[in-house]
């Protein structure tokens, strides 16, 4: 029986595309613990927590769906900042942060009223996973005062010689909160809770905005054959363009070239901590998880990334064109999109291209890719493949898609 994984990528309201996910592969019908209860293990970060927190909270995958797709929620999490040094700062040199971090914990407790006040230990303690046991949970922070990772688990992780590490005591709204709290261009102090010390930073800050990568040492720690691993990791969407280049003209299909100064290199350095550059974190998941390499067909990995890359596609003509008929506009226009999306058109977007990737036309993203023309890459250029591979290894070929 495989050791099964799920990572939830961070992205704030992008997380909408892992839900639709998540209805495709389980049914627009599943509740929260019908997913949980697949898994043996469940990372995620940022926008992936407040997913985790749907799930959680056992909710209808749909009412998950409108964590992002209501407006009036979604704002409720991205409250704007009352500090008028901020809003000046923004609006002078487009850097610096928008949103209240007080006012974001408050909101996360009003998405879980069942589940929201209880403590990550033991929470999911009625919620048995495949092997029978609890499944195990991870929400990935920053801790702001150590400079360190932090790691809230719903049970004890101990392994030979690697000692005891302790479930966090902290609430799963607060852990939640702490994992969202992305710095710089997003909220305006770190995450902090009533009666505690502890002050954090979202765990993108920590480099696992994709958690797969943390999920499988974990797995490994716990003494899991890598040959036994079979990790599903979701994501938000990765923007992948062509690099531009000095003095060439504009296009919706290259990325705007920009000279290094101060306010460009911060601007920059805010987006990378919440980006997922598909070289890094499911690649090297790859690597320790290959085992005896004998992977049932169609799987080319026990790491089955699913996630849209948001890419230009080439036509018959040999041409640069969106994917799926989109417009030259609409698609410059999705590429501009940050991880805050609070517009109800911005949502509108990401959603239609998220059914043009479940719909395969759209490409999803490989585990990695050489650059070369054409590339050597490995993974799944599409959902329906990355299904396939998944079901194949979960020995689940049989399951009918919803």
């Amino acid at each position: 029986m495989p050791y099964k994984i799920l990572s939830l990528d961070g992205g704030g309201a992008w997380a909408i595309i892992e839900v639709m996910a998540l209805m495709k592969i389980f049914g627009e019908k599943a509740q929260g613990h019908d997913v949980l209860q697949e898994f043996d293990l469940v990372a995620a970060n940022s926008g992936g927590s407040i997913v985790l927190g749907g799930l959680v909270e056992n909710l209808p995958l749909g009412t998950v769906l409108n964590y992002f797709n209501d407006q009036a929620k979604r704002q409720s999490i991205f409250s704007p900042t009352d500090s008028w040094g901020d809003k000046t700062l923004e609006l002078l040199l487009s850097i610096g942060p928008k949103y209240s971090a007080a006012a974001k914990l408050p909101a996360l407790e009003n998405l879980m009223p069942e589940t929201g006040n209880t403590p990550v230990a033991g929470i999911t303690a009625g919620v048995i996973g495949p092997a029978g046991k609890p499944v195990r949970l991870m929400i990935v922070g920053f801790d702001y005062d150590r400079n360190r990772a932090a790691f809230f688990r719903s049970v004890p992780v101990t392994g030979p010689a690697l000692g005891v590490t302790y479930p966090a005591s902290i609430t799963m709204a607060e852990a939640i909160h702490a994992s969202t709290n992305a710095p710089i261009n997003y909220f305006d102090a770190p995450a902090v809770f009533p009666e505690r010390p502890e002050r954090y930073w979202d765990g993108g800050v920590s480099g696992f905005n994709n958690p797969v990568l943390a999920a499988v040492t974990e797995a490994l720690t716990l003494g899991v054959p890598p040959a036994s691993i079979a990790a599903l990791s979701l994501g938000t969407a990765t923007v992948q363009l062509l690099t531009g280049s000095a003095g060439q003209a504009a296009s919706p299909y290259y990325t705007a070239w920009q000279g290094s100064s101060l306010v460009n290199d911060l601007q920059k350095m805010a987006a990378s901590i919440l980006d997922d550059p598909p070289d890094s974190a499911s690649f090297i998941a790859h690597a320790m998880t290959r085992g005896d390499g004998a992977f049932p067909g169609p799987a080319v990995s026990r790491i089955v990334r699913m996630n849209p890359s948001v890419a230009p596609a080439v036509n018959a003509q040999g041409q640069l064109v969106p994917p799926g008929g989109m417009t030259p506009d609409s698609f410059q226009a999705l590429c501009k999109i940050n991880m805050d999306a609070v517009k109800q058109t911005e949502v509108d977007a990401i959603t239609a291209y998220a059914k043009l990737w479940l719909g395969n036309q759209a490409p999803n993203q490989f585990i990695h890719t050489d650059g070369a023309n054409p590339p050597t890459t490995l993974g799944y250029k599409t959902f329906a493949e990355a299904l396939a591979a998944w079901q194949a290894l979960t020995q689940d070929a049989s399951k009918e898609v919803a």
